[in-house]
């Protein structure tokens, strides 16, 4: 009875000692967890594609942070929880972050057969300043780690044990999702690959992984099994994107021949310093030691570390796409287990020279502590201190308070795009449904100068004002302690373009050839869309003239809203807007517009099921005073064909003088 009740004590404290660490893992990750969203990557992900509707996230592939899977389960959490609720848009990559903390612990236990070292790399993982960072940032970072941890947790135990059904059910999902997540995964999987075959036909003295002749064949097929299964998934899945994935890697990050030993040189540091943030860098050396630690698996474990962490660097001499230190986050869990080891190690050799047992145990739990301490004072004085960010939902609810239905909203820092989104968006929907608009407000930050507002291909348009309305008394709205909302309009607009203005005139090619047609085409309002084709070796520029000529009393904003249906693959010109002069002779003036903002993407029909690529975009420009008729201009590049719903243009007076 006293054997169990030690055996049973035992237990009792290491559950407790894992319960622990993992409730400071949870309560780190979740410390600001609720802050804004926004940020540099969160808020691309978020505007280009984490609101948009299922098959636009699936088929479109211009951006590289559009980690397809992690983006689909933030579009879920959108959908269920609210587009704006922190927590729920970060949850995905907190669950997955707190997951591979607890693969990372059964890696190294199977790895090393150690309580120490697991326990170590458990705490280690749990205190990261780099993993608690992906862990609660909405971004795929965390997924991979997760996905390459049981990934090789699942091989080894294959390779030293039971090859069943289920573990290749699981690796070959695991293989699939991670790829689904970050292209440039596939890294990973050749190192796992090479590393598996490499231990699969290396000669087994000792009989650690096989038996026999048969059970290695056994193995090796199913492995074979679980290689062409990840490899079907991902090219179904990335089928029709495969050519857009190809260039927009190519394009976001390439080297030369020249450069690129370079670039591997500064890679491998960078990678080091990703996972080892700031003074975590000193424990580098213990990496070395890890690989001496002895462990039942021979060279096997170490060959796990060369193969996994530099076979894929050696694609870089072959395809020169180099990419980010954080895409080889795959490594995190092999560099964290290896130094645990390396503690463990350097303990091992103390507690020989001090000829001490209990010496060895200390040593390595004091070199562990140092790391504890340093890791915690990186996340409190840097990491947490860095996530100050604007006051969006204050900015929200003003907007909201301040605005009617039928105004135009124009934010000056993407900053603050996220959480002015939706009202922008409403707004802009009951502007084009309506055909009518009340005012133009801008958010920017106090004591901004209205006149640089750069909309678009930061064109300052309003500059013009300067000449033309130098004094102007603007009415203005506090959104909070950094930012107001002006009013640089009158109370109401004249729309110029009437609701059957695309049956009712006709499309002018002024330069180059191609089609002008009328299509069908779903999702819209209307049945008939404009289309517009070319050849392969033509471009074309159309112009369709808007009925009616307009007096204008004083300078006046001109605002064009229109739908076009893209992939993003390609390049869609912005539509430009006339202005017909009549003195001192009739001559046509391209008004100089900017499009409110840009990279703020507005779908029609944007649930998450639906299946539109149609998008509604608005641009601003100032028209000086006179008596003014206008025009609309269409690009059509070559080999291409675009469609465009119904145009929205309306004059609206700027505010009066003062």
């Amino acid at each position: 009875m006293g054997s169990y009740k030690v055996i049973s004590d035992t237990k009792k404290a290491s559950l407790i000692l894992l319960a622990t660490i993992f409730l400071l893992a949870i309560v780190l990750r979740s410390y600001q967890l609720d802050r804004i969203l926004g940020g540099h990557d969160e808020n691309a992900m978020l505007l280009y594609f984490g609101y948009a509707p299922l098959k636009t996230i699936v088929t479109n592939y211009w951006d590289v942070n559009n980690h397809i899977f992690h983006t689909i389960l933030v579009r879920l959490m959108g959908t269920w929880f609210g587009e704006e609720n922190s927590i729920a848009i970060r949850l995905p990559t907190l669950l997955f972050g707190l997951a591979s903390l607890w693969m990372v612990y059964r890696v190294a236990l199977d790895l090393f057969n150690s309580n120490l070292i697991a326990r170590m790399a458990l705490l280690i993982a749990a205190i990261n300043p780099t993993h608690i960072h992906y862990s609660q940032t909405a971004r795929g970072y965390s997924l991979i780690i997760f996905f390459s941890t049981v990934m090789i947790l699942l091989s080894l135990k294959v390779l030293r044990s039971e090859a069943s059904k289920t573990r290749g059910i699981v690796i070959t999902l695991c293989g699939f999702l991670s790829v689904y997540t970050l292209p440039t995964n596939l890294y990973f999987l050749f190192g796992l690959a090479t590393w598996v075959l490499v231990t699969l036909f290396l000669p087994d003295s000792q009989k650690k992984f096989f038996k026999d002749k048969k059970e290695r064949g056994q193995k090796g097929l199913f492995f074979l099994k679980i290689a062409l299964g990840i490899a079907a998934c991902c090219l179904a899945a990335y089928a029709p994107i495969l050519s857009q994935v190809a260039e927009t890697i190519k394009n976001h990050q390439t080297m030369t021949i020249e450069t690129q030993w370079q670039g591997l040189s500064s890679l491998i540091p960078g990678i080091f310093a990703k996972v080892f943030p700031d003074s975590l860098l000193i424990f580098i050396p213990l990496l070395i030691l890890g690989l001496c630690y002895k462990n039942s698996l021979g060279h096997s474990y170490r060959s796990l570390f060369f193969i996994v962490f530099f076979l894929p660097l050696s694609f870089i001499l072959i395809n020169d796409l180099r990419g980010y230190p954080r895409n080889y986050l795959y490594n995190f869990p092999i560099l964290i287990v290896f130094m645990a080891a390396g503690m463990a190690h350097a303990g091992d050799l103390c507690g020989r020279l001090f000829k001490n047992t209990d010496a060895s145990r200390w040593t390595a739990l004091g070199i562990c502590a140092v790391y504890s301490i340093l890791s915690v004072n990186i996340l409190f004085q840097k990491y947490f201190t860095s996530l100050n960010t604007s006051n969006g939902r204050e900015i929200q609810k003003n907007i909201a308070q301040f605005t009617h239905s039928h105004d135009l909203i124009a934010v000056h820092s993407p900053v603050n795009y996220i959480y002015t989104r939706k009202q922008y968006r409403n707004n802009l929907i009951n502007i084009y449904n309506s055909n009518r608009l009340n005012g133009f407000n801008l958010v920017a930050p106090k004591n901004y100068d209205l006149f640089k507002y750069a909309p678009g291909q930061e064109r300052e348009v309003f500059q013009i004002i300067k000449k033309l309305w130098s004094q102007i008394t603007f009415k203005t709205f506090n959104l909070g302690e950094e930012n107001t909302m002006t009013l640089m309009t009158g109370p109401s607009s004249i729309p110029l373009i009437p609701d059957n203005f695309e049956e009712s005139t006709q499309w002018e090619i002024l330069r180059g050839k191609g089609t002008i047609s009328k299509a069908k085409s779903g999702n819209t309002h209307d049945q008939l869309v404009l289309k517009l084709e070319t050849s392969p070796e033509n471009e074309m520029l159309a112009m369709r003239t808007i009925p009616n000529t307009v007096k204008v009393s004083k300078p006046s904003m001109a605002i064009l809203i229109w739908t076009v249906k893209m992939n993003y693959n390609e390049l869609i010109n912005q539509p430009a807007l006339l202005v017909k002069l009549t003195s001192p002779k009739d001559q046509y003036m391209q008004v100089a517009t900017g499009r409110i903002n840009s990279g703020m993407n507005v779908y029609l029909g944007d649930q998450f099921l639906t299946s539109s690529n149609w998008f509604l975009r608005s641009a601003i420009g100032i028209v000086p005073p006179g008596n003014h008729s206008f025009a609309i201009i269409l690009k059509c590049n070559k080999n291409q064909t675009i469609l465009y719903d119904e145009f929205r243009v309306f004059l609206i007076e700027l505010a009066d003088k003062k």
